[in-house]
């Protein structure tokens, strides 16, 4: 009996650490912005003021939130797509037999993902440029196509965001899916190519089904990084022109640091914590559908 209850003992030991940080880290500041949230504060004052649901009610009625939330969400549209679609191909470049030296091509891959946003921003507002940048040059030239106006429409100022991430972070998850690939037995391959099957049915075929919960992995953290990213449009485009630019973490951290309201940017915080939970149980359980299959 004693040994059971030194064994449970040892168990609640080894676990503790887990949920102590846990407690610190994630349930206080959680329960902490939802009682803030409830709340009108500056920061400077000694104590909030208790509001009950005036933030939400007032949340509800802002059209500058309601617009930051679209501008998040054409964003991923824009972005993750494209990036998980790209990852793919490219690591299934990498992973071809008779292609030497992959492990140098990833290198280069992640390297633009290691490199400082604020120089990476500095590169694309100069490519971006709408007289003499080298985009606009380029499509003159080949195409024929009038400067295009990147950062100052309220309609490419989105683009020139989407082509900035994508170029930035794509690198990250070609490694994620080269290791995905890599699992893959070849002898599926083999046998795939002696029954006649083209690269494409091979690639629909087989690929794609033994990748779908890297595909999956891969949807998620980009959405939680598009949901999370507040650098690429406050360094390339400063949010602008008007609000068209910005995303909704960047409507939070104005609200909370540079309009003192901390209890409102507290209520948006508690706002996209319930769009990211309802939109991780929906694609959690797509997922869940196709594994079973």
């Amino acid at each position: 009996m004693l040994k059971e209850v030194r064994k449970k003992y040892y168990c609640y030991l080894w676990i503790a650490p887990f949920f102590i940080i846990f407690i610190i880290f994630v349930l206080y500041p959680m329960l902490n912005g939802f009682f803030m949230s409830l709340t009108k504060w500056n920061g400077y004052d000694p104590t909030p003021t208790f509001v009950g649901l005036a933030n939400y009610i007032k949340l509800a009625k802002d059209s500058y939130f309601w617009e930051t939330l679209v501008n998040t969400l054409v964003i991923w549209v824009l972005i993750v797509p494209i990036r998980v679609f790209l990852a793919l191909v490219l690591a299934a470049i990498i992973n071809t037999p008779k292609l030497k030296g992959g492990n140098i091509y990833s290198f280069f891959f992640l390297l633009p993902n290691i490199t400082a946003i604020v120089v990476v921003a500095i590169v694309f507002r100069i490519l971006f440029t709408t007289n003499g940048g080298m985009i606009n040059v380029f499509l003159g030239s080949i195409f024929g196509i009038n400067p295009i106006s990147w950062l100052d429409s309220a309609t490419w100022s989105k683009v020139s965001i989407a082509i900035m991430n994508i170029w930035r972070t794509t690198g990250y998850f070609v490694i994620i899916m080269l290791a995905g690939l890599q699992e893959i037995p070849r002898n599926l391959y083999e046998a795939a190519q002696i029954d006649g099957a083209t690269k494409i049915k091979i690639f629909f075929k087989i690929t794609l089904p033994l990748m779908s919960n890297i595909i999956f992995f891969s949807v998620v953290i980009s959405t939680i990084w598009i949901f999370q990213n507040i650098g690429d449009s406050m360094v390339l485009t400063n949010g602008g022109p008007q609000y068209s630019s910005t995303p909704l973490i960047l409507y939070i951290y104005r609200n909370a640091f540079e309009y003192s309201k901390i209890g409102y940017s507290a209520a948006m915080t508690m706002i996209l914590f319930v769009i990211l939970l309802i939109g991780g149980y929906f694609i959690t359980k797509q997922q869940r559908k196709q594994t079973e299959q």
